[in-house]
């Protein structure tokens, strides 16, 4: 069997993220080139992308390929916004927030629902995909650093509980050695 390797020409593409997105995503160890390459890899926009049903669906992926992450972390992400107006008084209400669950599901925050069909997410509202980008690295980086803290937490309670454990247990030795004592002097042992 003989294998061919095509190596594709590349060239240069420049995209433009938060100094602060790079950071929190290098201490990841992610790199962002590599992700945008292959994000952009195989992408086409024809006259049917600019549909709805499109849209849905290129949003829908990006979603699903945030999910492994967003579980193994057990964060959510901003990913869509929308200022509420009331159309009988012309007046605003306030501004739906719409994240993405690590389990993949969808949650309005001032309705306070959650959903599972992306079409319920006015197209709209959905948020840039740099902003998505950079508010799926904020959250993941601040997930990380929830963790570290917990564990930090966790070994100290632990410690603590260790010491209060061996303190009651000198205590209750010693006051068992003291009965005895007193048993023993008494000439009841």
């Amino acid at each position: 069997m003989t294998y061919t390797c095509v190596y594709m020409p590349k060239e240069k593409l420049t995209l433009t993220v938060d100094s602060e997105v790079v950071k929190k995503a290098k201490s990841l160890g992610l790199n962002i080139s590599d992700l945008s390459e292959l994000a952009l890899r195989g992408f086409t926009f024809g006259a049917k992308g600019a549909e709805s049903s499109a849209l849905y669906k290129a949003y829908g992926d990006l979603f699903e390929a945030m999910k492994p992450l967003l579980q193994q972390y057990d964060a959510s992400v901003k990913i869509a916004s929308q200022v509420e107006v009331d159309e009988a008084a012309g007046s605003y209400e306030e501004v739906q927030e719409y994240l993405l669950l690590s389990d993949g599901t969808f949650f309005a925050d001032s309705a306070e629902v959650q959903f599972g069909d992306i079409t319920k997410i006015p197209t709209g509202a959905f948020l840039p995909p740099k902003e998505i980008l950079s508010n799926f690295i904020d959250s993941l980086a601040r997930a990380a650093a929830r963790r570290k803290e917990t564990m930090k937490e966790l070994e100290m309670v632990k410690r603590i509980i260790s010491a209060i454990a061996s303190t009651m247990q000198g205590r209750t030795g010693a006051k068992v050695g003291t009965k005895n004592r007193r048993k023993r002097a008494l000439g009841h042992a």
